[in-house]
Formats: C-alpha cells, structure tokens, sequence
C-alpha cells in the first residue's frame, strides 16, 4: 500500500522539526548503551581472571620454601679482622691486570680506563677507583662482573650502565665502576703517590 500525500507530508515536516543535534545525541547513546551491555562485560571477565593469576601466583610464590645460603666469596674467617680481608696497596697493578686480562679473555674491548686512588687516613683505609668502558654483548658484560668479584673478593661494583646503539643491535657499551678497597700503607712502604699507574 503506498502512503498517502497527507502521511508523507507529515513525515517530511517531523524530519524539518527534527533537529540534527537530538539525532546525533540519541545516536551517541545507543552506541554507548551497545558498548556498556556486550563490550564491558568482556572486559571485566578478562580483567578477574587476570586479578585471578595474579594473586595464584602470589600465594605460590609465598608458599615456596627457600634457604637462606651465606656464600663468604671473600675468603675470610669469621673471627677474621677488617685488615688482613683488604688487598695491598703494592699490588694495585696486579689487581688491574687481573680486570683487563680478565675483560681480554672474554673478548671485550675497553678502549681506555681511568683511575684515581683515595686513602682516608683516620680510617686507615685506601680506595683505589678503576672505571672501565667495555664493549661487547650482553652476556659478556655479565660473565666478566660475575668473574671479576670472584677474582677480587677485595673489589665492590660500584657502578654499571647500559647503553646500545642500535634497537637490535648486540653490541653493548658498558660503564663499569669498581672500587679496590685496600689497607692503608704503613709507615715505610711506598708513598700513596708513587702508585699510580
């Protein structure tokens, strides 16, 4: 049945009457409305059983036993006093050789190395400072820091940074910092001075 010319009058002045703002805003809520019943609800799900996981895998985390293990890398006896644990001042060109011999047999590079001594005389305390950049991969970056406190019981990292040049890049530039902490010289050894290299 086609509608009448009165009908469809009607329908075209309820279009002029419309105003275009109402039927944007009506819009606007039905696609809200959509979203709140079938896209929230979705998302709430994926959200507790996220929340779920995570406190499982708290709870197991907090159940599993662990020991407590107190490795002593230094070497040192209990009763040991602070002393006889610190290196010597007479052996700080041993102690580098030990790092850069150590960085060579890893294949990393380190292009220069600065050093600077500092002795605290009330303390009786020295602390000789040698910051490496080294150039390699990741792993040997790690394998080198992990070797060399070995070595040095008396050495401390004091700092380490990472810097790549290129996103996928495997070379690695690494700032190390280690500190040799070592006995103060006694009267008569050589002079603080004359040690460094």
């Amino acid at each position: 049945m086609k509608p009448s010319a009165f009908e469809r009058i009607q329908l075209e002045y309820a279009l002029h009457r419309c105003n275009p703002l109402w039927l944007l805003i009506v819009v606007m809520l039905c696609c809200s409305l959509a979203v709140w019943l079938f896209v929230l609800p979705g998302d709430k799900r994926q959200l507790a059983q996220q929340v779920q996981s995570m406190q499982i895998l708290r709870i197991e985390n907090l159940q599993t036993p662990f020991e407590l293990v107190n490795k002593d890398t230094s070497g040192a006896e209990p009763g040991q006093d602070l002393p006889s644990v610190l290196g010597q001042i007479s052996e700080i060109e041993a102690y580098v050789d030990t790092l850069l011999t150590l960085s060579q047999s890893l294949g990393l590079t380190a292009p220069t190395g600065e050093y600077k001594l500092s002795c605290d005389a009330p303390a009786r305390l020295c602390r000789y400072r040698v910051r490496l950049p080294l150039v390699g991969s990741y792993l040997q970056i790690r394998t080198f820091v992990e070797h060399s406190l070995l070595a040095l019981p008396l050495a401390s990292l004091d700092e380490l940074s990472l810097r790549r040049e290129i996103i996928g890049s495997d070379v690695v530039e690494a700032g190390l910092v280690f500190s040799l902490h070592l006995a103060y010289p006694a009267q008569g050894q050589l002079s603080v001075e004359d040690v460094v290299p």
